[in-house]
């Protein structure tokens, strides 16, 4: 399976480059013939309009299309904080959300968990004085 794995901030980042020359169609185009494209970190920075409006696109573009995955910790009715038009937002949500699976996880970081147990092992190694 051909799957292509993005950052939030670097695919937003990468459509931008497509606007400035006027191949934003084309960097869309090429991203979509992937059979799975996986989103992470959606969120953790707010957009602006025009980061709103090219994210949109892009998942327009996606829909009903190859499959995307999209992360983020944001619950769906708090993406008014980092999308600046709720329209965009709900538009957004209405073509990622129409057949999509959702995983919701309340379980705390992986990497936190992970750093807690490997200083937990290091604590416990620790010879008596």
């Amino acid at each position: 399976m051909n799957v292509r794995n993005l950052v939030a901030a670097d695919l937003i980042e990468t459509l931008y480059r497509g606007l400035a020359d006027n191949t934003v169609g084309k960097v869309i185009s090429v991203l979509l013939r992937n059979e799975l494209i996986l989103v992470d970190e959606l969120g953790f920075a707010p957009l602006d309009d025009t980061g709103s409006q090219l994210l949109f696109r892009f998942v327009a573009a996606a829909y009903e299309r190859p499959s995307l995955g999209i992360a983020s910790h944001w619950p769906f009715e708090e993406w008014g904080r980092f999308l600046p038009v709720q329209t965009t937002a709900v538009s957004l949500l209405d073509r990622l959300l129409h057949h999509a699976v959702v995983v919701v996880t309340s379980s705390g970081s992986w990497r936190m968990k992970e750093a807690r147990e490997r200083k937990d092992r290091r604590d416990g190694d620790t010879p008596d004085a």
